[in-house]
């Protein structure tokens, strides 16, 4: 499309409620800044819309009766109309709205690219795609269009008696405002005077599910947008920025998304004790791409980055990414405004359905399983936490099956280990033996022989269980700093019964991370089992133990101790001294190493978590509270 440049109006086409158009609208009135703002809003609705942008970045909703409903107008920071108006107020620049009020204003589906593209195409270049492909005649209109178009035009030409105009309005209606703007237009038959309105402040739910961009972004806009000094009109000459602050200029959807994922693994990290590896990390941002591109986008959403990361990582993982991602925080506690919830109708007060004026994006969609309602929360920060003494501790149930289960499936592990460097395979000669050997037989094919396989017997089982995540040497200090140390915390648990074994631990701190009252989510650095129950003495005051250099060596010496079995299982990633060899054979045991990294690092990061609870009556509620 051809644009016809207006000797004193410049316009500045936009898609409402995208943030890469809030910033070319504030990127344009910085670089050249108007004798007048116009924006597309109805002047009847002036004052409320005026105090709604000098509230922000805290949201508001303007209600207004209308025949046979409501109308309202929710205000947020990334609205190019309401970013015009801030921007105005900062520069001290006067402010026209120009719109027509209408009532019962259709909702209208236009199909409208991913505004992520301004970003790589640039302002103009995406406006000239968008008109060849999609403006015009192709977009779909209603006869209020019409009218409002030329209430548009009207107001145009009123404001730019001789002064510069920066003109806001939607994309959809340049071509229309244009072709008006060549012979003066008549005032349309409309509402003059002002409406009677409300302006509300929005639930801190409401934020959570119904910003047009997700909160993160409009939160990431907001940091990245200083507050300008304003222009004063009577107090000498202005005082203009240069140009857009680099925060702004260099704002980025796709890498706030980046940032996004990787503060989530942070919190991630340090809630749970687990990483989020580099492969997973490839593996969600492949996904998400994928999901993005199949529904017409080019940047994953909130929601495709949280479904992605709970397929590629765990349900925990995108929990915390869900979170950060829908946390806003601006919110107005002053009680100054009344504040209301949205719903689905997106807006409710005494019962009644609003229609709205203006398109606002659908509820976001909540993930199931992650919805913050369904978890129960403090009242006050650190409540749970001070209200824990650690005198009674025990275990969960849950946990100790999934924990007695895994220690079966490595004990598995090792004795299929062990079996393997006991089987022989050789030529058949009399016997079969234990069987054909299929393998070694097709790989000799060309000989014309068969081969047959021979297990020795395994004489013994495991009876004791060493497995070291992490073996704790504490890093050597600084002059005069004590060394610290990740897993400090140290206990030795009995069998409450015949089917659990003794345990003995180091761990985090009991008590650090409180997740429910009387719950402390905790780590395991290592932990040793051994069975049967109830024969273990205190493993970390025993002082049979004390040549032990480490709490790991400390755990497999008791594992060797106490083992009623000749075999004695140690995971860990790396094998133990060859003094323990030694030390093992003259006790009359066999030690059998498994690398950690021959396990699955999924099964191993939620067996590294487990959860202590204050007291046995703790079990009747802890499952609400333990995910």
């Amino acid at each position: 499309m051809a644009y016809r440049i207006f000797e004193s109006i410049r316009f500045l086409p936009v898609f409402h409620r995208r943030l890469e158009f809030a910033l070319e609208v504030r990127r344009a009135l910085l670089a050249d800044p108007p004798d007048v703002v116009a924006v597309e809003l109805p002047g009847t609705w002036r004052e409320p819309i005026l105090q709604a942008a000098n509230r922000l970045p805290c949201l508001s909703l303007i209600l207004g009766e209308a025949e046979g409903g409501h109308l309202h107008l929710p205000c947020e920071p990334t609205d190019a109309g309401f970013e015009a108006l801030r921007t105005a107020r900062e520069l001290g620049l006067p402010v026209e709205l120009i719109d027509l009020d209408v009532e019962q204003y259709p909702l209208i589906e236009e199909p409208l690219p991913d505004s992520h593209a301004v970003r790589r195409l640039g302002y103009r270049a995406f406006l000239d795609a968008y008109y060849a492909e999609l403006g015009g005649d192709a977009a779909p209109r209603s006869p209020l269009d019409e009218q409002r178009e030329t209430m548009m035009a009207y107001a145009l030409q009123q404001v730019a008696q001789g002064r510069r105009v920066a003109c806001v309005l939607g994309a959809a209606h340049l071509p229309g405002v244009l072709a008006r703007l060549e012979r003066p237009q008549p005032r349309p038959f409309a509402r003059a005077r002002p409406r009677e309105l409300k302006l509300y402040n929005w639930s801190e739910r409401s934020s959570r599910e119904f910003m047009s961009e997700a909160p993160f972004l409009a939160a990431a806009y907001e940091h990245a947008r200083p507050v300008e000094g304003r222009r004063g009109r009577t107090q000498g000459p202005p005082t203009l920025p240069p140009a857009l602050p680099p925060g702004l200029a260099a704002f980025d959807r796709e890498a706030e998304s980046e940032a996004l994922l990787r503060e989530a693994a942070e919190v991630y990290r340090e809630r749970y004790g687990s990483e989020v590896t580099p492969a997973q990390f490839r593996t969600l941002a492949t996904f998400a791409k994928k999901y993005a591109l199949v529904e017409g986008q080019l940047v994953p959403d909130l929601f495709q980055l949280a479904t992605a990361a709970r397929g590629a990582v765990d349900d925990e993982y995108a929990f915390e990414l869900w979170e950060l991602g829908i946390r806003y925080p601006w919110q107005d506690g002053s009680g100054l405004l009344p504040t209301l919830d949205l719903d689905e109708a997106y807006a409710a007060v005494a019962g009644r359905r609003m229609t709205l004026r203006r398109k606002v994006r659908r509820r976001r969609p909540v993930l199931a399983g992650f919805d913050e309602r369904e978890r129960l929360r403090e009242r006050q920060p650190g409540e749970w936490k001070s209200k824990w003494s650690g005198a009674y501790i025990c275990s969960h149930p849950p946990e100790d099956l999934v924990i007695e289960g895994y220690g079966q499936h490595l004990k598995q592990v090792a004795k299929g280990m062990l079996q393997a460097e006991r089987t022989r395979v050789e030529p058949f000669q009399v016997s079969l033996k234990d069987g054909l050997d299929v393998r070694e037989t097709l790989r000799n094919w060309h000989q014309g022989r068969l081969y047959v396989r021979e297990t020795l017997p395994l004489a013994g089982e495991v009876g004791s269980l060493v497995v070291i995540f992490d073996e704790d040497r504490p890093p050597r200090g600084s002059a005069g700093e004590e060394p610290r140390e990740r897993y400090p915390w140290r206990v030795t648990w009995l069998g409450e019964h015949e089917q659990e074994s003794d345990m003995a631990l180091y761990a985090t701190p009991a008590g650090e991370h409180v997740i429910g009252p009387g719950i402390s989510r905790c780590e395991y650095g290592g932990f040793l089992m051994t069975y049967p129950p109830r024969r273990l003495f205190d493993v970390w005051r025993d002082p049979f133990f004390d040549a032990a250099r480490t709490k790991a060596e400390r755990l497999l010496m008791a594992g060797l101790d106490y083992s009623v079995e000749p075999l004695v299982l140690y995971v860990a990633a790396r094998p133990p001294r060859p003094w323990f060899r030694s030390l093992a054979a003259r006790m009359g045991r066999k030690l059998v190493h498994v690398p950690l990294g021959q396990l699955l690092p999924d099964t191993l990061r939620k067996i590294r978590t487990f959860h202590v609870l204050e007291g046995q009556h703790v079990r009747e509620y802890a499952a609400e509270y333990i995910r």
